[in-house]
This record gives structure tokens, sequence and C-alpha cells, in this order.
């Protein structure tokens, strides 16, 4: 798996996009069709459009779909995806799950996925109380030390609130991913990764 350097996008600064470089790095370099489910107004499709790679954003709000001639916007959802199976070597789901039925949508995403093929999501969860003050106050410094200095910006999409704890979503998570990787982020961010077999 190659890692890329590469730079946040222009668009602006907020707790999502700072972690478009590390949702790049986990894409291998030979994945040349990739799905971004939830993509709003394409944002992360253009940073993760290379020469050679065919990008297609999927978003269920019309409203924000922009045009472009390079990147396919389609209109859909993430529970019901109308590409046959095996149609992507790569799938993001960013700061869309919650939004969805976890357990549909990852269905649908892994199945348009062949053997080998990525799937990579960030998220985010709800505190559960106490027990995550110790992140949640990592998360708190985190934001004032990255976002010092920065142009915050924030896309006119959807949002919702999460619904699921940080222990239950990743409990989803590992029992309809089985091997998947999670790893808790600053910033209040999850980032799943699973390589289908």
């Amino acid at each position: 798996m190659a890692t890329r350097i590469v730079q946040p996008p222009s668009e602006g600064w907020n707790h999502t996009t700072h972690y478009f470089p590390l949702i790049a790095a986990q894409i291998p370099s030979e994945s040349r069709r990739i799905l971004d489910v939830g993509c709003g107004e394409g944002s992360l499709c253009r940073f993760l459009l290379t020469p050679g790679r065919s990008l297609t954003g999927l978003d269920h709000d019309a409203r924000v779909l922009p045009a472009s001639d390079e990147i396919s916007y389609r209109l859909g959802s993430g529970q019901a995806l109308a590409w046959p199976d095996q149609s992507f070597d790569a799938v993001t789901i960013v700061m869309t799950l919650h939004h969805l039925d976890l357990e549909v949508a990852l269905a649908e995403a892994c199945r348009v996925l062949p053997p080998g093929g990525v799937l990579v999501i960030l998220g985010m969860s709800r505190s559960s109380g106490w027990r995550d003050l110790p992140l949640e106050m990592r998360d708190v410094l985190a934001h004032r030390h990255h976002s010092r200095g920065k142009v915050v910006w924030e896309p006119d999409t959807v949002k919702a609130e999460a619904v699921l704890t940080w222990s239950q979503e990743k409990k989803r998570l590992q029992a309809a991913l089985p091997g998947v990787t999670y790893r808790r982020l600053p910033m209040w961010r999850y980032l799943a990764t699973w390589r289908r077999d």
C-alpha cells in the first residue's frame, strides 16, 4: 500500500478535511475506480483524483452535488448502490455512516468491492460519559492546536448527530467487517479500514 505526501484541500480546514491525507494513504496507488459514498459537495473526490483514476461521488442531496467533467457525481442512497458487484477498487464513507443503517450500508459497500478492494471509513460517535472523558479532553486540545491560524470551512451539507457511542460503533463495525482495523483519532473522529479477502 503506497503512501503519498499530500496537502489538505484548498476549500479550507475542518475536522474532516484535516484527515483527507490519512484517508488517501489507505487507498492503494493501483486503485483506479473509487466510489465516495456521501460525497456532499465533492471535496474528497477532488482530493483523491489523480491521473488514471476514475472517481464517482454519490449523495442523496441533489442540492450540493457539483457539476464536473472529471468526476462522475450521482444522486442516490448509500443503502442501495446502483452499481453491479465488484464495480470499484476502493470505497470511502466519510462522515456519512451515522446518517445510514450501518449494516445495510456496509453490506452494499462490500458488495461493490472485488477481492483485494479497500473500504475506508472516517466517522464519529457520541460520548458515553466519564469513560470517554480522557479522549474527549484530547479532542478539545487537538482542536485548539490544529485549528490555530486555519481558515475554518464547513460545507453546506446535511448534518446529523451520532447515535451510537464510540464502543457501540466499534463493535458493530467489527461484527459487520471481520478483520477491520479501527483507530480513534483526535478531534472526534475514528478511522476504520477493511480489505475484502
